[in-house]
């Protein structure tokens, strides 16, 4: 339980940088490392829709990047960070 509060404090703490310095490849390296952490926990089985939703938006930005759309692929990552942080959220029961 201690390393899902860690995890959510550092992302939180990280997100001015995240948002204001961070290139885009490291926003999309964040989001899947983010899924996977995800994935590994047992999100996808636990908490299917906001780990599904976490999937799609990473391959949304993945597509948007490879458009060199980066604002759009940008976003895109924040989100599915957040649906990755969601689905883990839902699988310890911290809704």
């Amino acid at each position: 339980m201690r390393i899902l509060y860690g995890f959510i404090l550092s992302f939180f703490i990280m997100l001015p940088s995240i948002a204001g310095e961070t290139t885009t490849s490291e926003l999309l390296d964040e989001a899947q490392n983010s899924i996977k952490a995800a994935f590994e926990s047992g999100c996808a089985k636990l908490a299917p829709y906001e780990f599904s939703k976490a999937e799609t938006y990473y391959y949304i930005a993945r597509e948007e990047t490879s458009k060199l759309n980066t604002k759009a692929g940008d976003a895109a990552a924040m989100k599915a960070i957040e649906w990755a942080l969601k689905a883990m959220s839902k699988r310890y029961g911290e809704e």
